[in-house]
C-alpha cells in the first residue's frame, strides 16, 4: 500500500478541521486507499466516525454520539461546498 504523506498545500486539512473542531493527525499506523488517490494527483485526506481500536473487527461499531458528530460532519461538508 502507497503511503499518504501529508500534502504539501494544507488547505484540505485545515477545512476538515474547520468543520470537525478537531485536530488533523499527520501520522496514522493504518492502510488506506489514500495514498493510491494522492499518487493519481488526487488530493486525499482520511476521516471517518468511530475510534480505530473498534474498527475492521468482528464486533467492529460506532456510537450514537459519534454518529451524530459525523452527520453533522457530512451536513457542514455538504453546506460549505455550496459556497464554493
Amino acid at each position: 500500500m502507497p503511503r499518504c504523506p501529508p500534502a504539501a498545500d494544507p488547505a484540505l486539512a485545515q477545512w476538515l478541521e474547520r468543520l470537525t473542531g478537531r485536530p488533523a493527525l499527520q501520522s496514522v499506523s493504518y492502510g488506506t486507499e489514500a495514498g493510491l488517490f494522492q499518487r493519481a494527483g488526487i488530493p486525499a485526506i482520511i476521516c471517518g466516525p468511530g475510534a480505530i481500536t473498534r474498527a475492521h473487527r468482528p464486533d467492529e461499531y460506532i456510537t450514537a454520539a459519534e454518529l451524530a458528530e459525523c452527520c453533522a460532519m457530512l451536513q457542514a461538508l455538504a453546506g460549505s461546498a455550496k459556497m464554493r
